[in-house]
């Protein structure tokens, strides 16, 4: 498998950021802050709040650079996992509920998405994952707007894999219902769940 170029880059970096290297982390800082701040933001749903956030997210990193451990994942998977707890951390003090999605279905490997084909269907689907359960939504963003694989999100939520693929499952599921409730489900045409990023997310 080739290796992306700005994970190996950034995996450069942060062996000289582990090194004591303070410019090396303000590169990392530069190149991860779009997707960590739009993490964020689409879970707080606070301009000002998720700026605060991503900055106290990339004050932690540093903080925990000198025992950054590669372990197969990713840079940026790691900034993630500070930037979920950082989430966790933010709703635990406005009392709000985080993750209390209970997981009772398995994932079966069906194409069961649809594909999202206009600007309006995006809009609202954004506004729909905002109203899934904590840990389908943390899912669904993560796999198909922040385009993390499976092992990552797991990693990134600390959970089991089935776990995330459960949590997928169901999230498009009541997404689809949300949809069928209303105007027609975005799109006519069955894709691959695993590919849903590439219709209409990004």
């Amino acid at each position: 498998m080739t290796q992306d170029p700005q994970n190996e880059f950034l995996r450069e970096l942060m062996l000289k950021a582990r090194q004591g290297d303070k410019r090396a982390y303000g590169k990392i800082f530069k190149l991860c802050y779009p997707d960590i701040y739009d993490y964020i933001a689409r879970r707080v749903g606070n301009r000002s709040d998720a700026e605060d956030l991503t900055m106290q997210v990339f004050a932690r990193g540093l903080k925990a650079v000198g025992g950054y451990e590669e372990r197969g994942y990713s840079v940026k998977a790691w900034l993630y996992r500070i930037a979920h707890n950082a989430v966790v951390d933010h709703f635990r003090k406005l009392k709000k509920p985080v993750d209390l999605d209970s997981v009772g279905e398995v994932a079966d490997g069906k194409d069961i998405e649809h594909e999202v084909a206009s600007r309006d269907e995006l809009d609202r689907l954004q506004i729909e994952i905002g109203k899934l359960p904590g840990a389908q939504a943390e899912v669904i963003i993560l796999r198909f707007m922040e385009d993390r694989s499976i092992t990552e999100t797991a990693m990134i939520l600390d959970k089991k894999e089935v776990t995330v693929r459960a949590l997928q499952f169901k999230g498009i599921k009541n997404l689809r219902k949300r949809f069928s409730e209303g105007e027609s489900a975005p799109g006519d045409n069955v894709v691959d769940d695993d590919n849903w990023n590439r219709t209409g997310f990004k």
